[in-house]
C-alpha cells in the first residue's frame, strides 16, 4: 500500500498542523508574500519484506518467508514554496501535515480560509519516475526478480475547524497502476486465479483527527482512519482501519512529537497462491524531534526522525519488520 503511506514500512503516522508548523513551516502560513522551506537530510533504513525491490532481495528461494533483510542510506531533500494573498494560500512541495504522516510527496495545493477558524486544503500529488517500484512477479522463486515501475496519481482535501477543541477532517482518492503487471505467471494459475491478483487500484482514504492541548507545552491529537482499496483483482482489495495518538511536547527550543499507530485490515478473496486471506495487523510509532536556532542561526531547525513498524500477516510472506532513521538541518525563509 504505497499510496497513502509513501513511507509505509516505517510507519505512518498522521499529526495535527500546529505540530508540524514548530518543526517545518513559519507559524502562519496566510501571511501575505513568499515564504518557503527547505530541509537537507540523510537517513537509514532496514527492513525485511518482500515488497522491497532491492537488489539483496531479488531473489527468494521459496515463498515461505517474508524476504531477505537489506539496509540502505539515503540522502533526501524536503521543500516548500507558497505564495499568501492573505486569506488564499498556493503552495508547492512538501506539505507539513504531509511530512508528519511520513509522506514525503509533492503537492500543488491551495488552501483558502473560510473563516477566522476554517480552513480548506486541496492538494493533487503524484509520485516522481523511478520513484516507486514493484515486482513484476512478486511470487517467482528460485530466480533474479525483475522490478517494474509502479504510478500513483491522486488528489486530497482537508477542512480544519478551529474551535473549542480543534479538528480536521481529511479525505483523500489514488490511483496505481503497475507497468509490467504479471503477478503470479510463474505460479501456473488459471486466468480467473491471476485475475484475483492484479494490482491496478483505487484508493480511498477518510479521517478525522482531534487536538487536544492539555497544557502550554503538551498536546495530545487522536485520530482514526479508514481505508478502501478497490483493486482491480479481489485477493488485493481491502478495508482498513486505524487508529493513532499523537503526543506533543514543547519547551523553549525543543519539540518532540511521538505517534503510535495501529491497524487492522481485511481483505476481500484469499489470494490462489496461498489460499488465505492476506489479511493483517500491524503496529508502529514514528517520532520526530527539532532543535530551533543551533548556534543561534535565526530561521534554522536541527532535526532527527525515526520511525519502526512490524506488520503481521495471515500470509508470512507479507510479513515485513522496518526501522528507519534520519537526521538534518532545515531553514525557512
Amino acid at each position: 500500500m504505497k499510496i497513502f503511506t509513501r513511507l509505509n514500512t516505517l510507519l505512518l503516522s498522521s499529526m495535527c498542523t500546529f505540530v508540524t508548523h514548530n518543526c517545518f513551516a513559519q507559524p502562519d502560513n496566510f501571511t501575505p508574500g513568499l515564504s518557503g522551506s527547505i530541509s537537507l537530510n540523510v537517513g537509514v533504513s532496514q527492513s525485511q519484506s518482500q515488497s522491497s525491490t532491492h537488489d539483496d532481495n531479488a531473489i527468494t528461494p521459496n515463498l515461505t518467508n517474508n524476504g531477505k533483510q537489506t539496509e540502505q542510506v539515503l540522502p533526501f531533500i524536503l521543500g516548500r514554496l507558497q505564495y499568501s494573498f492573505g486569506d488564499t494560500l498556493l503552495f508547492l512541495g512538501n506539505s507539513e501535515d504531509q511530512i508528519a504522516e511520513a509522506q514525503f510527496q509533492a503537492e500543488l495545493g491551495l488552501s483558502q480560509k473560510l473563516s477566522k477558524n476554517a480552513i480548506l486544503t486541496a492538494a493533487l500529488f503524484g509520485n516522481a519516475p523511478s520513484m516507486d517500484e514493484v515486482w513484476q512477479d512478486p511470487y517467482l522463486t528460485g530466480q533474479k526478480r525483475v522490478s517494474t515501475e509502479q504510478t500513483v496519481r491522486g488528489a486530497r482535501v482537508a477542512f480544519d475547524l478551529n474551535v473549542l477543541i480543534p479538528i480536521k477532517i481529511k479525505y483523500a482518492f489514488a490511483q496505481s497502476k503497475v507497468d509490467h503487471d504479471n503477478i503470479g505467471v510463474s505460479q501456473g494459475l488459471s486466468i480467473s486465479e491471476a485475475n484475483l491478483l492484479g494490482r491496478k487500484s483505487d484508493y480511498h482514504r477518510f479521517g478525522t483527527e482531534v487536538t487536544l492541548p492539555l497544557a502550554r507545552s503538551f498536546v495530545l491529537s487522536p485520530a482514526f482512519y479508514y481505508t478502501m482499496r478497490d483493486a482491480q483483482g479481489e485477493a488485493k482489495s481491502f478495508d482498513e482501519l486505524s487508529a493513532q495518538l499523537s503526543i506533543l511536547f514543547s519547551k523553549s527550543r525543543h519539540n518532540l512529537i511521538t505517534t503510535v499507530r495501529t491497524s487492522q485490515a481485511e481483505f476481500d478473496s484469499q489470494n490462489p497462491v496461498f489460499d488465505l486471506k492476506q489479511d493483517y495487523d500491524s503496529l508502529g510509532i514514528f517520532s520526530v524531534y527539532s532543535y530551533h536556532s543551533p548556534f543561534n542561526w535565526k530561521n534554522t531547525q536541527i532535526h532527527v526522525m525515526a520511525g519502526y513498524q512490524q506488520r503481521d500477516s495471515d500470509i508470512e510472506f507479507y510479513d515485513t519488520d522496518s526501522t528507519f532513521l534520519s537526521s538534518g538541518m532545515s531553514y525557512n525563509f
